[in-house]
């Protein structure tokens, strides 16, 4: 619980990431190619934050980095394929 308190102001930003992106997708849910933008920049902002939080709390490593980065990808595969589907 120590940690995450510590951490709180970090994961608040990541909430607010989160619920822009998911705002995003949903009020232009009637253009396709913007909601493909908006789910590329929720995953650039995603890593970003995670690279980020990892490098001021000074555990940082390249295997951290790529795992964000293979998180993000899979996140818009699903997301993509989602707004293609409808």
């Amino acid at each position: 619980m120590k940690h995450f308190l510590r951490h709180l102001s970090h994961y608040m930003v990541l909430f607010g990431i989160l619920l822009a992106g998911f705002a995003g997708l949903v009020l232009f849910s009637y253009d396709k190619a913007f909601q493909v933008a908006v789910a590329l920049a929720l995953v650039l902002s995603y890593a970003s934050w995670g690279v980020t939080h990892h490098y001021l709390d000074g555990d940082l490593r390249f295997e951290t980095v790529v795992e964000y980065l293979v998180v993000g990808v899979l996140g818009f595969v699903i997301i993509f394929s989602l707004i293609i589907r409808t």
